[in-house]
């Protein structure tokens, strides 16, 4: 591991940059995981620009249909395909602690930087109960370990500003990943703790409000953006190049890009956030058509999307330049 976990806090503010970018598992026919098309996946994000790192195993990349086996081992082919390259941050998220104990322990021990644990997402949950859950978990990794605070109800639960604070005292909790769909919310979590640990989000809006706003506070860096993935091709660089200006300061040339981002991804992927869920299936189709390997399978319970979804999102990324007229 390349920090001492009482230095992970500034680990991760000196070292993370850009976009920490999820992932698509690929599966064959029978169901079984593509691990070449996995690793074409990881190949492509990492050369996608403005993309400085990957999150494995978030809502994207279907973990909750893998076994504890197979999240392990997709673990491994992802580091492995890394190399050492960009930073990876592993999601371990599960409503069983014991679970996301070996989950973290064996992200570690496969070379990853950062694990991501979300509160339990099943089951009667409360203040004091999330928060002895992760400092059950805290207890028995070492390893750096970001929180996630979301508002979209798949999740259900709301790791509010002053549940974080409450777990500041874990030092290996060095991030949380704020994706609220709420600017007010956003900027709540950047007052309350953002002085101690990194505030991350995924959205280019929250980041330029913080850029802005927060300029000590900040980080130079996002977790968990599909954007990269889903609103630009390598000829049509919106997210590299929104970055690259955010990060020199030119807010006026930043809020440029970040509008056509936002005009992309508002008919690609917003109206359904607004419905509090990721409709993952379409998402990860429209992946295959920018270069991704979505593969030929479906793993339950998710299947193909809509014909008329996916026409209508074609239609979008041919209007944008992100698609040719022969691509799908």
């Amino acid at each position: 591991m390349r920090y001492a976990i009482a230095e992970v806090r500034d680990w991760v503010r000196a070292e993370l940059r850009g976009y920490i970018t999820i992932l698509y598992t690929p599966f064959l026919p029978d169901g079984a995981i593509d691990e070449m098309g996995l690793r074409h996946n990881v190949r492509r994000t990492l050369a996608l620009p403005g993309v400085g790192g990957l999150s494995v195993h978030s809502l994207h990349q279907e973990f909750w249909a893998l076994t504890l086996a197979e999240r392990e081992w997709v673990a491994e082919v992802v580091l492995d395909e890394v190399a050492g390259r960009a930073p990876v941050i592993i999601g371990c998220s599960d409503p069983a602690a014991a679970n996301v104990v070996q989950l973290a322990r064996h992200a570690k021990a496969a070379g990853a930087d950062l694990v991501m644990v979300w509160p339990p997402y099943y089951g009667p949950r409360n203040a004091a109960g999330v928060r002895g859950f992760y400092e059950h978990v805290a207890a028995r990794i070492d390893i750096g370990m970001v929180a996630y605070s979301t508002t979209l109800s798949e999740l259900g639960y709301y790791l509010a500003p002053d549940q974080v604070e409450a777990l500041l005292h874990l030092p290996n909790l060095c991030a949380v990943q704020n994706t609220t769909l709420d600017v007010a919310a956003y900027a709540r979590m950047m007052e309350r703790v953002g002085d101690r640990i990194a505030v991350a989000t995924s959205l280019e809006e929250y980041f330029l409000h913080g850029r802005l706003v927060y300029p000590d506070r900040a980080p130079r860096f996002m977790i968990g953006s599909s954007r990269p993935v889903l609103c630009q091709t390598s000829e049509v660089p919106h997210c590299g190049r929104f970055l690259d200006a955010a990060l020199r300061d030119d807010f006026t040339e930043a809020a440029h890009h970040m509008r056509n981002i936002g005009a992309i991804a508002s008919r690609l992927q917003s109206r359904y956030f607004a419905q509090g869920f990721h409709h993952v299936a379409l998402f990860k189709t429209l992946a295959g058509l920018l270069g991704m390997n979505a593969g030929t399978g479906w793993r339950p319970a998710l299947d193909p999307p809509d014909a008329r979804d996916v026409a209508e999102c074609v239609a979008v990324l041919r209007q944008a330049g992100l698609l040719k007229d022969d691509a799908a």
